[in-house]
């Protein structure tokens, strides 16, 4: 078991996994949690045993505890970019979030997931830019969106 898992990462509200015998606990993300509980963590809510699957490939609260790589930042996006294709750039990614989410992403208050970082890329190369967005800093993070 590693020893570098950070559980005050874990949401409040995230549903852990006591199923022991799970074939697929290794790479489930709520069992991973499950076994880094802290003894100082009163109570957390679980996946009830009666729901457990007869198949495992079939378990509706697997989650993949494989790390994510998240973007931070779009401050430098356009920095090699020159400046009316720049201009067009950031009208276009800003058409696609709100405004005060397009805010957090600049000053690095919310990541970008993969599949953003992709549509942001597929908005590069649709508009001609050759080389692929380089954003500020990149994290490796668990996926804890239910």
């Amino acid at each position: 078991m590693s020893n570098n898992f950070d559980y005050t990462r874990v949401p409040f509200h995230y549903v852990h996994c006591l199923n022991q015998d799970c074939p697929r606990g290794g790479s489930c993300l709520r069992r991973l949690v499950a076994l880094h509980i802290p003894k100082e963590v009163p109570a957390v809510m679980t996946v009830n045993p009666t729901l457990y699957p007869k198949d495992a490939n079939r378990c509706r609260y697997f989650r993949s505890s494989e790390k994510r790589r998240y973007a931070w930042g779009i401050s430098t996006l356009f920095d090699d970019i020159p400046y009316k294709q720049a201009l067009m750039l950031k009208r276009e990614i800003r058409d696609v979030y709100p405004k005060t989410t397009y805010y957090r992403i600049l000053h690095q208050e919310r990541p970008l997931s993969p599949e953003e970082q992709a549509g942001i890329a597929h908005i590069f190369t649709k508009n001609g830019v050759a080389t692929a967005p380089a954003f500020n800093r990149y994290t490796e993070e668990y996926d804890w969106d239910e």
